[in-house]
């Protein structure tokens, strides 16, 4: 006997069911305002833009002793609360011991250390970029050739040309590249020694040739010590005019002899041998020196006020920038750039070395209509922002009530939008959560 097949239309009438269920349920929920959504109102804001950064505190009132001759004996160490009259420790001089005295109170910051014989000042307003050319291209450049600098921390584009091209090649690889210099004179208001740069150069045959690197100062001039440095005045970073002292050293003839400045410029190296000096700091006149990046750097200005934060008292301070470094610090392929501040710690237990940060404002606009990051919708390169209308008619289409918009200015939390009648109106804020955009609200 044949068996009877099983009939699969209960299967097809349960499926269509489902599917129709599915439906329903799909139109309802698409005829729904969403609930995931807040609302805001447009208004009137401010937005602060702030170069944060930390360091540890240093005096900002330190004597220097510096000796003409050999420490034979230490009596003190880093950190030691010393007097007036003190003795720090013993020194020959033409071979005769001598006692050292503290001149001042306070407290031993720095006990001899290194120091050498030479010193450098560069030139303050001319700067160069060394790039690597591979020894292929270098048939294709010339002395005097055209060139472009762009410092992308300022976004400006500075014009200058090949001033010098290295006849010695570099071993990178299977290649050898050769140093090719350009120089151009830079605005020091804005620029500075180590900031990234890219070059651009046309190569006959090839176009536009990019090349990524850091600036340099283009002139320089040592400062040679034949003898014994005695007494240094100024540090690396200092700005300089010619003929202004940069510190003492006692000759071969045992002379001490002035060291001046050769030219104006900014000290971009010191000694660095051994030295013969104490440090005594006040330990009531405190500073904060933080590190800046090359794109915050030249906004800042000296007597710039300062917010300083102290998180081993939990407490704030007012402060003031009172120097700004040219020279930075290049870490692989980011220079920061020391700024000092000054504060009065008033009758606050602040110590020297406890760790603080900076807050400093390096832009501002007030008065300007601002929302939420949120509350931004992007298409392409257009921006929206979407009308809380949409709430009562969220049938229709979302795009039917985009408000356009440029934007501007940004913090952490908020934007500057620029559009027609924005003020007062109540915009959406969507909650990523929110799925009415996957099915067909756009």
């Amino acid at each position: 006997m044949k068996k009877n097949k099983k009939s699969r239309k209960p299967i097809w009438i349960a499926l269509a069911v489902l599917i129709l269920v599915l439906v329903v349920i799909l139109m309802n929920f698409r005829n729904q305002a969403p609930t995931n959504v807040k609302t805001y109102t447009i208004e009137k804001g401010k937005i602060e833009l702030l170069a944060l950064a930390t360091g540890k505190l240093t005096s900002s009132n330190e004597d220097r002793i510096k000796l003409n001759g050999s420490v034979t004996d230490t009596l003190v160490a880093l950190g030691d609360v010393v007097s007036k009259g003190d003795i720090l420790g013993e020194y020959t001089r033409q071979s005769s011991t001598n006692s050292l005295y503290a001149p001042v109170s306070g407290v031993v910051t720095e006990v001899p250390s290194a120091l050498g014989s030479t010193l450098t000042i560069a030139g303050s307003n001319q700067f160069k970029m060394v790039i690597q050319l591979p020894e292929t291209e270098l048939k294709r450049v010339s002395l005097g050739q055209y060139a472009e600098v762009y410092v992308s921390a300022v976004d400006q584009t500075f014009y200058g040309s090949v001033t010098k091209i290295n006849q010695v090649a570099t071993i990178m690889g299977p290649q050898s590249t050769f140093g090719v210099t350009l120089s151009f004179d830079g605005d020091t208001t804005m620029v500075r020694v180590g900031m990234s740069a890219v070059s651009k150069m046309q190569l006959e045959g090839y176009g536009d040739y990019y090349v990524h690197g850091k600036l340099e100062a283009a002139q320089e001039t040592r400062v040679t010590i034949d003898g014994s440095l005695t007494k240094v005045d100024v540090k690396v970073g200092d700005t300089v005019n010619k003929n202004q002292k940069l510190g003492e050293y006692q000759s071969s003839m045992k002379t001490n002899v002035k060291i001046t400045a050769t030219r104006d410029g900014i000290i971009t190296s010191i000694p660095s041998g051994l030295s013969t000096g104490f440090v005594i700091a006040d330990p009531d006149a405190l500073e904060l020196t933080v590190d800046i990046t090359e794109t915050d750097i030249h906004k800042l200005s000296i007597g710039q006020n300062a917010d300083i934060y102290i998180e081993a008292i939990d407490r704030h301070f007012e402060g003031a920038i009172v120097k700004i470094a040219y020279v930075g610090n290049t870490n692989l392929d980011y220079t920061t750039y020391p700024v000092t501040i000054e504060f009065d710690e008033a009758d606050a237990s602040v110590f020297l070395g406890m760790s603080g940060s900076a807050s400093i404002v390096t832009n501002t606009k007030d008065n300007i209509l601002i929302v939420p990051f949120e509350a931004i919708v992007t298409e392409g390169t257009q921006r929206y922002l979407v009308s809380a209308e949409w709430l009562d008619n969220s049938r229709r289409p979302q795009s039917e009530y985009y408000l356009p918009i440029e934007t501007g200015l940004a913090d952490a939390f908020y934007v500057e939008v620029i559009g027609e009648d924005l003020e007062g109106k109540e915009v959406l804020i969507i909650e990523k959560t929110s799925l009415f955009p996957i099915i067909g609200n756009q």
